[in-house]
């Protein structure tokens, strides 16, 4: 059997024909950019996503194409989409993981509910760009309109489903990370949240477990990505989540990396304890958590290039950073806030910053301090999760960041652990999803 797994990341699609062992048969992507408002908002144009997504697929070798016979994907959250009753986008954006428009709302949040009762329902502190309850709360305090002609609301794989198969569907993980759920529980959607906040329960749709069956691939879509009508789809779900399935951490205690244009650490657990310095989320399968934090990666790479290091070409300036960190791994003169992108596991509005600077410092310094702070944030939440579960001694991970001298830098900021690297996790993860239900 042949599966077309394609995973909605950050940056780009990224699409793979896989066999049922695994194994890569071809492999393609297609970026896409961001649009950045006025008001800390970040969107993304669903005709940029889709035209990625048959760009991706499009590149694929077309024999392999017409053999596929089903097809499963993860995409990047939170994602918030208003969608109306033909599943098209009442907002005509998606909104991205780094919209931070939502700031008030958090404090709203505080105020009217109690931000320490709302993390012990929901699994976490109301924070911008974590979860997306303030940026529902925020469209019906700024924009009510949307929910004028509003049938459903949901994540970025409601959409994409839809668009797939024409159904509807919430996966496991992702109802998990809008703020509405039941998380610490896994009961479900909050009828408590949903309707202290002004929401209508039937904008929320039903949950389905990611990797199980739901709908078949509509004539219009096999036909621009030159697969056959009529496949099998399995739910889709966060990138994250998939990624654990596809370095095959299916028990309490597995963690995962990835490091591509956001760092991401996730830790299972099968005991959902709260915490106000971390995420918990639902994981994959049923029973298991995701203990989970992020901050800037690959975003603050190509952020640093361009800002002072444009004279190089992009494979000096990857050399570049190999010399930086061989030459300050275990510096401490120069420090950084690695909040570049924000810090989605704040209540407060956080800035990036250097420390320490003198006359002396240097540019490669002030590189090496990036990176290595960003460790900082993935190590602070692994210490924090030893508290609440024993914790394997290997660190699968996986991501374009990943090099020899970026694991070196690893192996220095968060020691005691071993790392093994694993290829294409989200894509992977997929598959694996799909072979778990289909037992």
């Amino acid at each position: 059997m042949l599966f077309l797994s394609v995973d909605f990341g950050t940056s780009a699609v990224k699409a793979a024909i896989l066999d049922e062992n695994g194994d890569t048969k071809c492999w393609s992507t297609s970026p896409y950019d961001y649009i950045i408002l006025p008001g800390d908002k970040n969107e993304l144009s669903p005709a940029d996503l889709m035209n990625a997504l048959y760009d991706a697929t499009g590149k694929l070798d077309e024999e392999l194409r017409k053999k596929v016979e089903f097809f499963c994907y993860d995409t990047f959250s939170p994602s918030p989409v208003f969608l109306d009753k033909e599943g098209e986008l009442v907002y005509p954006n998606i909104i991205t993981h780094m919209d931070r428009r939502s700031r008030a709302q958090s404090d709203y949040i505080d105020e009217f509910f109690g931000k320490d009762k709302y993390m012990n329902i929901s699994g976490i502190y109301p924070f911008a760009g974590g979860c997306s309850a303030m940026t529902f709360i925020w469209f019906l305090q700024n924009e009510p309109d949307v929910y004028k002609n509003t049938y459903r609301i949901g994540h970025l794989p409601t959409y994409v489903h839809k668009k797939l198969t024409g159904l509807f569907m919430v996966d496991f993980v992702n109802a998990s990370m809008m703020g509405l759920y039941e998380t610490t529980m896994q009961k479900g959607w909050s009828t408590e949240l949903i309707k202290a906040f002004g929401l209508k329960e039937e904008w929320f749709g039903e949950i389905y477990s990611p990797g199980t069956v739901h709908g078949s691939l509509l004539p219009e879509m096999a036909a621009k990505m030159g697969v056959p009508a009529g496949i099998p789809v399995a739910i889709g779900s966060n990138d994250v989540a998939t990624a654990q399935m596809g370095a095959k951490n299916m028990t309490s205690g597995k963690i995962m990396n990835t490091a591509g244009s956001s760092e991401m650490v996730s830790i299972l657990t099968d005991t959902p304890k709260v915490n106000p310095h971390y995420y918990l989320r639902n994981a994959a399968l049923p029973g298991l958590w995701q203990i989970y934090s992020t901050t800037a990666g690959g975003f603050a790479v190509d952020w640093f290039y361009k800002q002072f290091c444009r004279e190089m070409s992009r494979k000096e300036y990857y050399e570049y950073i190999v010399d930086a960190i061989g030459k300050y791994i275990d510096d401490e003169e120069v420090g950084f806030a690695p909040f570049l992108t924000g810090d989605r596991q704040s209540l407060e509005k956080k800035t990036a910053s250097w420390t320490g600077l003198t006359l002396a410092a240097t540019r490669d310094q002030m590189l090496a301090a990036m990176l290595k702070s960003m460790q900082n944030v993935l190590y602070t939440t692994i210490q924090e999760a030893r508290e609440v579960v024993e914790l394997d001694h290997v660190i699968k991970i996986s991501g374009g960041m990943v090099t020899d001298s970026y694991l070196k830098l690893k192996k220095f900021a968060i020691p005691g652990f071993d790392f093994e690297v694993v290829d294409d996790c989200p894509i992977q993860g997929n598959v694996e999803l799909v072979k778990y239900y289909q037992k």
